[in-house]
């Protein structure tokens, strides 16, 4: 604290600090952006998220341990995110299919849109494991399907 200034000010400052969330523009930004937007625009906005989806999950990819599968990965991220799914072992082909269900409030929290959290999960999905699949439903609904690896 600087010298001079007063408790009360002090204090003032703290109770701010701690009732103020986190400053974050993003978010309604992207979302008038993508309400307001002409077709063109909402096509490159989600390119770029497929893209930043790609570049994270190759970036987690880097720093995480060759015994981390991606299935546990993707689903330990989509959990940390506040996404709730579930996990199943596919007893067909030895697959693991993750399934979002009716999450679309969970998916607009991390995400800002659906319209953006589709493509950045595909991308993310994709770095993790190439010929996984991001399959969309409807309100909010997805189902990633892990083929198993090595075949």
């Amino acid at each position: 604290m600087r010298t001079g200034i007063s408790f009360a000010r002090d204090w003032q400052l703290i109770k701010v600090a701690r009732s103020l969330r986190r400053h974050d523009f993003a978010v309604p930004l992207v979302r008038r952006l993508l309400a307001d937007a002409p077709p063109g625009l909402t096509e490159e906005i989600t390119t770029i998220a497929g893209q930043l989806g790609k570049e994270n999950g190759t970036a987690l990819l880097a720093h995480t341990e060759e015994r981390f599968d991606p299935p546990t990965l993707m689903e330990g991220l989509l959990l940390t995110w506040g996404i709730p799914c579930q996990s199943a072992d596919e007893a067909e082909d030895g697959g693991v299919t993750i399934t979002i269900a009716g999450a679309a409030a969970a998916l607009r929290e991390t995400f800002a849109d659906v319209r953006v959290a589709v493509p950045y999960l595909a991308g993310y999905v994709g770095a993790l494991q190439p010929d996984a699949v991001l399959e969309a439903g409807d309100g909010g609904s997805m189902t990633i399907r892990f083929p198993p690896r090595g075949k």
